[in-house]
């Protein structure tokens, strides 16, 4: 149940490249493996992944701004425009650089005038706004 795009060796292969192992909340056992540079921004790192995406998760890859990478427990990486190396992402020598992907929920809100068993989608940026879902880490 693994996805990668790796090669041979699970170090990084030239001085200025490393290699990043997204792992997926709640699917285990699915990775994604991808070299990059330092200086590659969080965007372009993030649309690797999405161009990767692993078989094993249902549906289409979400859209870029849903996809969340944690790196370290040192919160989201962004903003998208920084590189990796100002987002202070540790290279290791012996093995793939950890980085957590979440994906954020789609926001939905009731509709008005409706019943509470009907809801439509509605850009997150607009008020009024309740989700289906919600996690909380401690």
């Amino acid at each position: 149940m693994t996805s990668k795009v790796e090669t041979m060796s699970n170090a990084a292969t030239e001085p200025d490249t490393m290699k990043i192992k997204f792992i997926f909340a709640n699917r285990d056992g699915v990775t994604v493996e991808i070299e990059c540079s330092p200086s590659d921004t969080i965007e372009t790192i993030t649309k690797s992944l999405r161009s990767h995406w692993p078989e094993d998760i249902e549906g289409e890859a979400p859209s870029i701004d849903r996809i969340r990478l944690i790196c370290m427990g040192k919160g989201v990486l962004g903003p998208s425009t920084a590189t990796v190396e100002e987002n202070e992402v540790p290279v290791f020598l012996t093995h793939p650089t950890p980085v957590n992907v979440s994906v954020k929920p789609i926001i939905v809100a009731q509709a008005k005038g409706s019943n509470k068993s009907k809801s439509v989608a509605r850009p997150t940026n607009e008020s009024d706004v309740t989700s289906d879902c919600c996690c909380v880490i401690c």
